[in-house]
C-alpha cells in the first residue's frame, strides 16, 4: 500500500525521476535521502524544511483536536427539544407526542438533559430521524435504490468547489426539512489538495494517508474493503469522505501508465465509476465528488462518474472569464471522452454563484450567467460571507462547527449557515426533479 514508486537516473550531473510504480512517502523521504547521499543534488535544506513544515502541520492538527475533546467540541452540536421537533416537515405535536409516547413504550430511550430541577428532551438528529422512521414515512432510498452522483468541477481555482462540497453535504444532512428522508452522503475527494477532507476529517488530511481515493481507483477493492478502508465519517453521523493526499497527485499526473500496469484492459476514463462508485452506490443516497482546478485524469473520471454536473460560478470578471472558457471547452471535453470509450457522461448541468454578494457588478454578472445558462441557473447562491473562511480556522464547516467554538460574531455564522442550507434545499429540489425526469418517480 502506499503512493508513487521513484526510481533515478544520472544524467549529464543531472537527477532524473522516473514515476512508475505505487509506494508510500516514507520510501519517497528514503529515495530523496538517498539521492542526496549518492551526491546528484544537495536536497538538505528542502528535506529540513518539509520535515520542519509536516511536524508543524501535525502539532496545529494535534492541538484543535485536543481543544475540541477539551471543551467537548468534538461532538455534532445540534440538538432538538420536543417543541422543535413538532414544527419540523410532516410532524406536529400531537403526532410527536404519540410517536414518542410508543417508541418509549417499546424500550426506546430518547436523549434528555437536566436544566436545573427540570429534565427535557435533548435529541440529536438521528433520534428525530427514527420518529420518522416509527412513522413510516418514506426515506429517501426507499424511492431511489443508489446513489445520485454529483461532480463539481470548474478549471478555474479559488472557486469554492471544496467549501461546496462539504458543507452542501452536511447540510444536506441537517436540514430541518430534509430530515425525513435520512440522507446518506458521501464526499468523495480526488483534489490532491485535499481541502474537503481537510473541512469533513482533518486528521485525514495529513500525514501519511495510505487509504485515499486515489488508490482506491487503483486499487480496485471489493464494496466491503471501500466501506471499511476507504471512507470516514464526519462530525455530521452519516456524512463520510474518502480522503485525499498531496501524494495522489503524482498518480493524477502519470494516470494513463499506472492504469496500463495496475488495470490493464480498463478504460482510464471509467475507473472512478467503476472500481469506486459503482460498487457502493447502494450504501448512499447522495455522491458528492470535488476535483482540483485540472483538466486531468481525475476530472476526466470525475465527468464520466457523475450523473449531474454543477458548474460554481463567482462573480469577479476574471472567475466569471476563466468560467466560461471552461464551460466553452465542455463538449469537446466531453467528445474526447467518448472518442476515448467513455461509456457515460452527466445528464444533468446547472450553474451556481458563489461568492455573491449585491453589488452591481456581481448583478450584472448574474446576468450574464443567467443568458448563459438559462433554465440550468440556479436561483439560490453561496454568499460572500467570511463565516465560510473563518471555520476552516478550526477544521469545520458552517454546520460541522460549534457557535461556541466559532472564532467570529455568532450572527455571521448563523447568516452563513442559513444561506448554505438554502443552497442545499435548491440544490435537492433540483435533483429531485432530475431524478424523476430520468427514473419516472
Amino acid at each position: 500500500m502506499g503512493s508513487i514508486d521513484l526510481s533515478v537516473k544520472a544524467k549529464n550531473n543531472a537527477c532524473i525521476i522516473d514515476l512508475s510504480v505505487h509506494v508510500d512517502y516514507s520510501s519517497f523521504i528514503g529515495f530523496v535521502q538517498s539521492v542526496f547521499r549518492e551526491g546528484f543534488m544537495d536536497l538538505s535544506n528542502y528535506l529540513r524544511t518539509g520535515t520542519y513544515a509536516r511536524q508543524a502541520l501535525q502539532q496545529l492538527s494535534d492541538n484543535e483536536a485536543k481543544h475540541k475533546i477539551e471543551f467537548g467540541y468534538n461532538d455534532f452540536h445540534i440538538r432538538y427539544n420536543k417543541a422543535a421537533i413538532t414544527r419540523l416537515s410532516e410532524l406536529s405535536r400531537a403526532i410527536v407526542d404519540k410517536a414518542m409516547a410508543e417508541m418509549e413504550a417499546e424500550g426506546y430511550v430518547f436523549n434528555k438533559k437536566n436544566a436545573g430541577t427540570v429534565e427535557s428532551y435533548d435529541l440529536p438528529i438521528e433520534q428525530v430521524i427514527d420518529i420518522y422512521a416509527h412513522r413510516s414515512i418514506a426515506k429517501l432510498r426507499d424511492t431511489h435504490k443508489e446513489a445520485v452522483v454529483l461532480f463539481l468541477a470548474n478549471l478555474k481555482g479559488g472557486v469554492t468547489k471544496s467549501v461546496t462540497a462539504s458543507t452542501m453535504a452536511q447540510a444536506l444532512r441537517t436540514h430541518p426539512q430534509l430530515l425525513k428522508y435520512d440522507l446518506r452522503l458521501l464526499v468523495i475527494d480526488i483534489d490532491p489538495q485535499a481541502s474537503s477532507t481537510m473541512m469533513l476529517n482533518h486528521q485525514y488530511s495529513i500525514g501519511d494517508v495510505n487509504y485515499t481515493s486515489a488508490q482506491a481507483m487503483l486499487q480496485n477493492p471489493s464494496r466491503e474493503e471501500i466501506l471499511e478502508h476507504f471512507i470516514v465519517e464526519s462530525k455530521v453521523k452519516n456524512v463520510s469522505v474518502m480522503p485525499a493526499s498531496i501524494a495522489d497527485g503524482f498518480i493524477a499526473s502519470n494516470w494513463e501508465a499506472l492504469c496500463h500496469e495496475h488495470l490493464p484492459g480498463q478504460n482510464p476514463f471509467m475507473v472512478l465509476k467503476e472500481n469506486v462508485i459503482d460498487k457502493i452506490k447502494g450504501d448512499f443516497d447522495w455522491i458528492i465528488i470535488d476535483t482540483g482546478p485540472h483538466l486531468d485524469a481525475f476530472l476526466n473520471n470525475g465527468i464520466t462518474a457523475s450523473d449531474v454536473l454543477a458548474t460554481p460560478l463567482p462573480p469577479s470578471q476574471v472567475d466569471l472569464h476563466s468560467t466560461l472558457q471552461y464551460v466553452g471547452r465542455l463538449p469537446s471535453i466531453m467528445e474526447q471522452l467518448l472518442a476515448g470509450g467513455a461509456t457515460h457522461l452527466p445528464k444533468n448541468h446547472f450553474a451556481f454563484m458563489t461568492k455573491f454578494s449585491k453589488s452591481v457588478q456581481d448583478k450584472d454578472a448574474l446576468s450574464i450567467a443567467k443568458a448563459v445558462f438559462r433554465e440550468e441557473m440556479l436561483d439560490c447562491n453561496i454568499p460572500n460571507l467570511i463565516a465560510f473562511q473563518r471555520c476552516a480556522e478550526t477544521f469545520d464547516t458552517v454546520i460541522s462547527v460549534n457557535p461556541k467554538e466559532y472564532p467570529g460574531h455568532v450572527a455571521s455564522l448563523k447568516t452563513a449557515k442559513e444561506a448554505i442550507e438554502d443552497f442545499a434545499l435548491s440544490v435537492f429540489q433540483h435533483i429531485q426533479l432530475y431524478l424523476r425526469a430520468n427514473h419516472g418517480s
